[in-house]
């Protein structure tokens, strides 16, 4: 299917007849082109809109192109003039009201829209068609959208980008944790669209391509684009050509460029569980599926997939029909294990009722082995949902008694020097009781049965990545209750080579010491 070309303009405010004087010159010499698509403000205030609609309504002044637009952004004349129109109405000949939210089909493209502004509460959104949109992340036939168009940026719209990389210009009088709408990232990842234009903040800005999540295949291009206006120092006006999605191959869709980053929201849609081995075709055939992953892609560069050529075999201890154990990298004490399901799954919410039990029956396995050396186990698990490339892994870590018994508290105090607070969950509450969908966490399995869940949503300030084994570099949690800090850090608690002994060497000792553990303490059947 050839692709489908389009123009996008931001603020347009009411000056029709500057956007349209410039989008027929782009149109005479790199045309033709289909439509265009306006975010942001369109109709402007209201206080001058029907004289500026009059020539277009009279047939005096005509749209080079199909022009469609979203709806007002605030209470004024111009949410009068559209409250009378219906998705897909003229407000003038040639110019079409999208409506208020929803996805629909345009020359091909399949595009995804939101009229209004989020000022913090869903209510100043169309509330109805906001549901609707953030049901598409449950909709298995739903494969994204080609173009996404929003008044806001999507608040977060700066993670994960390298560092140095963000303008130093870049809406140099804005608060950037505090610009744009968290409804507006939060549909983002619900929609999955290949490009997701928006306005609304007078500056042009093309963020690098982010990836968006497990079973997603293409990244996501954020294009914010400055108002309509005579001078050309922020571009206001964006040319596009596109292949619909629904023509494209799989190796299309996932092409990405070499700057691609990951996503920089943390609502990304999990991939919906795989079917029970047993119901589908036999566990002998799933277990070779789960080596051969269909996914490539993402195993190749995975650290914990058993098909990643750079998976460290020499530290694995057992391995099940579903899950596998092993030594973790740079372990904080001696047996410090990993319980990792061999599928790609992103978090514990994500697994199969199959690789469920047998997750559980590894950590029972541990417990034993720990306890006949007189310890006790402490699990932890952080889902970030940032990233396609996250595999779920249970931190399994043997502590002596008298340490454990004080984690929570542990956990509890660390926690709240960087504001993360704690839920505690009974012995016996499943999580996914507590997180019916998807969103960051981070948990704790304290050695009564009990769980410590922390949602991540709740917390304003970046949730370290060491947090469990350390918040930051001078707060800890286990390495401090072990009273070695410096082992906060697993790159610190790798093995030191020794004369005719390579680091690996000593590592792979490390694991056999496991290995036998796990023998020791009857490993779950692979028959």
């Amino acid at each position: 299917m050839a692709a489908t070309k389009i123009l996008v303009s931001g603020d347009v405010k009411g000056r029709f007849a500057q956007l349209f004087a410039r989008v027929a010159t782009v149109n005479a010499t790199h045309g033709p082109f289909e439509c265009v698509f306006c975010v942001g403000d369109f109709l402007g205030p209201g206080s001058e809109l029907e004289s500026a609609l009059a020539p277009y309504r009279s047939g005096e002044a005509t749209p080079p192109l199909k022009t469609y637009f979203l709806g007002p952004a605030s209470n004024t004349a111009a949410a009068a003039t559209v409250s009378e129109l219906q998705a897909g109405d003229e407000v003038a000949p040639g110019m079409v009201y999208l409506g208020t939210a929803g996805v629909t089909t345009i020359h091909g493209l399949e595009v995804a829209f939101v009229s209004g502004v989020d000022g913090g509460e869903i209510s100043q959104l169309p509330a109805d068609g906001v549901a609707a949109l953030l049901a598409k992340k449950n909709d298995p036939s739903f494969r994204g959208c080609d173009v996404m168009l929003t008044h806001q940026w999507p608040r977060g719209f700066f993670r994960q980008l390298p560092e140095g990389s963000l303008p130093v210009d870049l809406l140099p009088d804005s608060d950037l944790p505090e610009v744009g709408s968290e409804i507006v990232a939060e549909l983002a990842c619900s929609l999955r669209p290949r490009y997701h234009f928006c306005g609304s903040e007078g500056q042009f800005w093309q963020r690098p391509a982010f990836r968006q999540g497990a079973g997603c295949a293409h990244v996501c291009r954020l294009v914010a684009l400055g108002a309509v206006q005579a001078d050309k120092k922020q571009k206001w006006l964006h040319a596009l050509s596109l292949v619909p999605i629904q023509a494209m191959s799989y190796s299309m869709l996932t092409q990405a460029p070499a700057d691609t980053t990951a996503c920089p929201y943390p609502y990304v849609t999990l991939a919906p569980p795989a079917a029970s081995s047993d119901a589908l075709t036999g566990r002998k055939r799933q277990r070779q599926e789960h080596v051969k992953d269909e996914r490539s892609w993402i195993t190749q560069s995975c650290w914990f997939c058993l098909a990643s050529p750079n998976f460290e075999t020499y530290l694995v201890a057992g391995v099940g029909e579903e899950v596998y154990a092993c030594l973790a990298k740079g372990p904080l004490v001696p047996n410090h294990a990993l319980v990792i399901p061999i599928a790609h799954r992103a978090c514990s919410l994500e697994l199969t009722a199959d690789e469920r039990v047998e997750v559980g029956k590894y950590v029972d396995v541990l417990r034993r082995g720990f306890a006949a050396r007189g310890q006790v186990a402490i699990c932890f698990e952080r889902f970030m949902c940032n990233s396609q490339f996250e595999h779920m892994h249970l931190q399994v870590v043997p502590l002596p008694p008298h340490l454990a018994n004080g984690a929570a508290a542990a956990f509890k105090t660390h926690g709240e020097r960087i504001g993360i607070q704690f839920e505690l969950l009974p012995p016996g509450v499943e999580l996914i009781s507590k997180l019916p969908s998807p969103e960051p966490f981070f948990r704790v399995e304290l050695p009564d049965g009990s769980q410590l869940l922390h949602r991540m949503a709740t917390n304003q300030r970046k949730h370290p990545l060491q947090f469990g084994r350390q918040e930051r570099p001078s707060f800890l949690v286990v390495a401090a209750m072990l009273g070695k800090p410096e082992r906060a850090d697993w790159k610190l608690c790798l093995p030191k080579a020794q004369e005719g002994r390579s680091v690996r060497d000593l590592e792979e000792t490390l694991a056999q010491d496991l290995k036998a553990l796990v023998a020791e303490s009857e490993p779950p059947s692979t028959e």
